[in-house]
């Protein structure tokens, strides 16, 4: 509830200083005169010309299954580039290279040889020792198969040796209890009691935990993993052998997901339970999230069989890819508002679907569009918040609410998502057709990197989620969200190292 007369906390903005949204601006292009602020579809636009240019969108997504346009690229760091840095303070210069240091410092703690890595790097915090599949695969896209493939190799084959016999992959594979990690007064107990049970009377070093066990549905393991081993197999030749040694059982997980498509409209239908890692939210069905993912699976698994000569199953995967794109934007991508929904049917933004969609499935003009949809719903002081409107109570899980987390992925916001948004900017930054919003973007990009490392220097972490509002990290009584959470690390990491690549910063 506002009240009345009331200082509101000033919105995040791309290109903005959040800490302090009058300083004059440092950077190379004005933004004013760059367009900035002007929507595709203004408030002075007559309501015939928005008609046309929605229903020539509609005419291009509704044909856009057949284009054979290679979406390879959109998880690799990119090189073309024709103009030069971003003008910064020098202030600023140092502290987006600062953070940069200490996030790469910090992940090297994140990883154990012959284990693979996972989302915190304390003992003492939760996710430490455990290997999250869905973590690994955001990890694996944003730096580990630029910068560790060695981690990104043992993380991929702990998941696959762990595959049961029906293709299914591990959601996490962990050598600490995380049940006990999350039970304040008994986390310490978590490496122990793992010891004793696990090592001592059944003989293991580790544990795989499968969807639908401890609370956790997580019915998006298996494109999180194919989407990893497509990164590995673009960047490394070790991930060529990789993948080679393994195609098959690739393939078999793939076959194994494909029991939960819809084989009408070529998309996932979920169980009603927390499907994907929004896993705080009970919700079912077909959900955005989850389809962008089997959808850049399904890419990626064409690209690889075609790379290794199995041209057969290349055109297979191929046939599925467009069936799948095709039914995502015409059942889950709302055109006139420029987003992609949460769920099937529903009017509800959800912001990394709709970042993750935009750099898979949409083109330069069109990703412009959502930006401008997702700068009017979800930008809040900290960054872009998850979901417009947020989730109702009645379906929060039970343990969230027993400690006050109501919010965990409904209302606070994750800063790897605004991490991930800035790959957008600097997709539009490099492909739009106009300069001035090729100017405009790449600025926005820098400025919203400063922004982050600004975030994250003030709160002297990269903690996990941060209140939307206060830009501090979203502590309670009963739960404090991992300091250096490494999908925030690894997000950050990726487009610094991709704006540096371009020569931006």
């Amino acid at each position: 509830m506002t009240i009345e007369n009331e200082p509101q906390p000033t919105k995040f903005k791309p290109g903005q200083n959040a800490e302090a949204p009058d300083k004059p601006k440092t950077e190379q292009f004005d933004l004013e005169k760059t367009g900035k602020g002007e929507s595709s579809f203004s408030g002075q636009e007559q309501e015939e010309e928005r008609k046309e240019k929605i229903a020539l969108v509609r005419e291009k997504i509704r044909t856009s299954g057949q284009d054979e346009e290679d979406l390879i690229e959109g998880g690799s760091l990119r090189e073309a580039s024709s103009s030069g840095p971003v003008l910064l303070a020098e202030t600023d210069k140092e502290l987006i290279l600062k953070f940069s240091s200490s996030a790469e410092s910090q992940l090297a703690k994140n990883y154990q040889p012959g284990f693979g890595v996972f989302p915190s790097a304390n003992p003492d915090e939760n996710f430490y020792e455990q290997l999250w599949t869905r973590d690994f695969s955001h990890a694996a896209s944003n730096y580990l198969a630029e910068a560790r493939p060695e981690a990104l190799k043992d993380s991929l084959a702990t998941i696959f040796s762990h595959q049961r016999r029906d293709g299914a992959l591990p959601l996490r594979v962990e050598r600490q209890y995380m049940i006990l990690k999350l039970i304040p007064g008994l986390r310490r107990l978590a490496k122990p009691v793992f010891n004793i049970i696990e090592k001592g009377i059944r003989g293991r070093q580790e544990r795989p935990v499968y969807e639908g066990q401890d609370f956790s549905s997580a019915e998006d393991t298996v494109p999180s993993a194919i989407i990893a081993a497509g990164e590995f197999f673009i960047n490394s030749p070790g991930g060529r052998e990789f993948v080679e040694q393994n195609f098959d059982k690739i393939k078999k997980a793939v076959e194994y997901f494909k029991t939960k498509v819809d084989q009408n409209d070529g998309l996932a239908s979920v169980k009603s339970m927390n499907a994907d890692w929004a896993d705080s939210i009970n919700r079912g069905g077909k959900l955005g999230g989850i389809n962008v993912l089997w959808a850049r699976s399904l890419r990626l698994m064409s690209f690889m069989a075609s790379r290794l000569g199995r041209k057969e199953e290349a055109t297979a995967y191929r046939d599925q890819f467009r069936l799948t794109k095709k039914s995502i934007m015409e059942k889950l991508y709302d055109v006139s508002g420029a987003y992609f929904r949460a769920e099937e049917g529903q009017d509800r933004v959800d912001t990394a679907a709709s970042v993750l969609g935009s750099l898979y499935l949409l083109d330069s003009t069109e990703c412009v569009r959502v930006q401008e949809s997702l700068n009017n719903r979800v930008s809040t002081n900290s960054g872009l918040k998850n979901f417009d409107p947020p989730y109702p109570a009645s379906q929060i899980m039970w343990p969230h609410k027993l400690i006050g987390h109501e919010g965990y992925h409904n209302k606070y916001v994750w800063p790897w998502v605004t991490c991930e948004n800035i790959r957008v900017k600097i997709k539009i930054a490099l492909e739009h057709p106009e300069k001035t919003v090729r100017m405009q973007y790449k600025t926005e990009a820098v400025s919203d990197l400063l922004n982050i490392a600004r975030l994250f220097d003030n709160a002297g972490g990269a903690y996990e989620i941060f209140q939307p509002d206060t830009r501090k990290p979203a502590i309670t009584r009963w739960y404090k969200p991992p300091r250096n959470f490494m999908g925030n690390l690894v997000a950050y990491e990726g487009a610094y190292l991709q704006l540096k690549k371009l020569g931006w910063v």
